[in-house]
């Protein structure tokens, strides 16, 4: 998965260096995006399945092995069970060599594989979450800067005859701000669809 190293550089970079801009609270973010929006809502669908999928995939694994187990002391029980009233029969043996069989062969076998084609590929793919909430919290910060920078440069805008100069500054930020922005905004865009498509 690639893909998502350049998406990670561009969550490392945007609004590194914003002057003067700190979070604000109150932007209008959820209504100023109706592509994002649909994006995250989409991200946030995947998240919930892939995590619950995740989860089943680590149950199933023990209740195999738990089976198996349970398998192996039942045959070893129903043996010391009968073993004072009659002999053992040759079904019983065989009984507990099958599950002997499948509890010391067959089932780490199958754990060797199911491990390797089913639970690291989700764990790995899963793994990639946790960044792409990264970024979705990054880019409501920047959104929050950028909103900020917004007020600052019209309150600058309002004293401009006291220092031209603190304008061309606020102008300045706001320009910055709106890159960072845009740039994980679109990136977030871009690279959620890639994800969902990916599995």
């Amino acid at each position: 998965m690639s893909f998502w190293n350049n998406t990670k550089k561009t969550v490392a970079k945007a609004g590194s260096g914003l002057r003067g801009v700190g979070g604000a609270s109150g932007s209008a973010l959820s209504a100023s995006d109706p592509e994002f929006n649909e994006q995250e809502q989409r991200f946030r669908n995947l998240e919930r399945r892939a995590m619950r999928l995740l989860q089943e995939t680590k149950d199933y694994r023990g209740s195999i092995s738990g089976m198996t187990t349970a398998q192996r002391a039942l045959a070893t029980n129903l043996t010391a069970f009968l073993l004072d009233v009659q002999r053992p029969q040759d079904y019983q043996a065989a009984y507990r060599q099958a599950t002997t069989h499948i509890d010391q062969t067959s089932q780490p076998q199958f754990d060797e594989v199911y491990v390797k084609t089913v639970l690291e590929p989700m764990a790995q793919y899963c793994g990639f979450l946790p960044e792409f909430n990264k970024a979705i919290k990054k880019r409501k910060g920047l959104h929050d800067d950028l909103d900020k920078a917004r007020r600052v440069l019209a309150k600058e805008q309002a004293k401009a005859a006291e220092d031209p100069m603190a304008v061309e500054r606020a102008e300045m930020d706001v320009q910055y701000a709106e890159s960072a922005y845009n740039t994980l905004n679109s990136a977030l865009i871009r690279e959620i669809p890639k994800l969902i498509n990916s599995r």
